[in-house]
């Protein structure tokens, strides 16, 4: 290890230095070689320019000097290191020993970001043609305690997986990747190019939806947010449910395209409900067929996750709409100050929606929402 000098540790030495380092870490993250040289403006090393007299700056020039004698730095134009006021001259500087200006500075190498790791070691591990490389690196997959090249090599032994069995996504992404189920979510695109398919083989888990089916005509079906309310709903006997088909299809899942297709939803028939052959076929006549309408109705929480629910729900089943029945209630409870704030009940990071072409939340709850910054849960009110 080199000695440094005594001046390189001074605030106006170290300040220069330090941009040098700046740049040079900045190039490498731009996959540059080096680093442009760079003028000595007042911009770049404003602790010279702001020294008061002139024997400060030739000073401070005079290490600029000893800098280019130890070989760290070049200057041009080259009189400009060989003049005590070389600075006059609108220098420019370049790193010419980027170890010693670390060491000087206290800076090693640059570490490398996980998506530079994760790049290099698709470019050195991945098995494949040029245009699927460049898809795997684009999906960054992070996994704790597994390096970049270890994952890599997983995503080798794909085509392995997909040739031994029909999997579920979840199941092939254990299998694949030490036990961990959720690593493929969202990244179905991802399994597709690595298997040279228009689609990924693994299908989604089917949606499990919870229904119980009125007797007698069903007038509409309206999804419950919460089990609990569901559960109550379905004991109550209330006359609002009367002719309705109760479902219940945990949160966010109830959005979800895939319940509308035989393979992407699993029904589980209430046993307090109508189960004849008749209502069920019909029910499932109307799930499976977009041909045949029902009217469509959302409960959930009020508060901005419940209606984002109710705005997703809607591009699956395009005439869905709040369920007043249930959430007039829990609006006046919300209106009259009776609701909770975000953080009592772990919100704080639900994020307002604006509008979800349903007018009685666009008109009504959405503004209540918006104005009161509180929530109600919709245990509050019982069917």
């Amino acid at each position: 290890m080199k000695v440094v000098p005594t001046w390189a540790s001074t605030t106006a030495m170290q300040a220069l230095m330090n941009m040098l380092v700046d740049r040079l870490d900045s190039a490498d993250l731009r996959g540059s070689a080096k680093a442009q040289s760079v003028a000595l403006s007042e911009r770049t090393w404003p602790a010279f320019h702001a020294s008061p007299f002139e024997s400060d700056k030739e000073a401070l020039w005079e290490h600029v000097r000893e800098m280019v004698t130890l070989g760290w730095v070049s200057i041009k134009p080259e009189r400009a290191s060989k003049s005590i006021s070389g600075y006059d001259l609108t220098p420019r500087i370049s790193v010419v020993d980027e170890t010693a200006l670390r060491q000087a500075t206290n800076r090693p190498t640059r570490e490398l970001s996980y998506s530079e790791r994760w790049r290099m070691a698709v470019d050195e591990h991945f098995i494949g043609p040029e245009q699927v490389r460049s898809i795997v690196v684009s999906y960054c997959m992070e996994l704790p305690g597994h390096s970049p090249e270890d994952i890599v090599q997983r995503l080798n032994m794909l085509k392995d997986i997909a040739g031994s069995e029909l999997l579920f996504l979840r199941e092939a992404s254990a299998k694949l990747f030490w036990g961990i189920s959720k690593a493929l979510d969202g990244r179905q695109p991802l399994v597709a190019a690595i298997l040279g398919m228009n689609e990924c083989p693994f299908p989604e888990a089917p949606v499990q939806l919870h229904v119980q089916l009125p007797a007698g005509e069903m007038a509409g079906v309206l999804f419950i947010e919460n089990l609990t309310t569901y559960e109550r709903a379905v004991r109550a006997g209330s006359a609002a449910l009367a002719s309705l088909a109760l479902v219940y299809a945990a949160g966010f899942k109830a959005s979800a395209r895939r319940l509308r297709s035989l393979d992407g939803a699993s029904l589980y028939y209430a046993r307090g409900g109508a189960l004849g052959s008749e209502e069920v076929s019909r029910f499932e006549s109307w799930l499976f067929s977009e041909n045949c309408e029902l009217p469509v109705y959302f409960w959930g929480d009020l508060d901005w996750s419940g209606i984002r629910i109710l705005q997703t729900l809607r591009k699956t089943f395009t005439t869905a709409r709040a369920w007043q029945p249930g959430y007039a209630p829990m609006l006046v409870q919300l209106t009259s100050r009776r609701g909770h704030e975000p953080a009592a009940a772990d919100k704080s990071g639900q994020q307002p929606v604006h509008a979800t072409g349903c007018q009685y939340a666009d008109t009504a709850l959405i503004p209540a929402l918006t104005q009161l910054q509180a929530f109600v849960d919709q245990e509050f009110t019982g069917a």
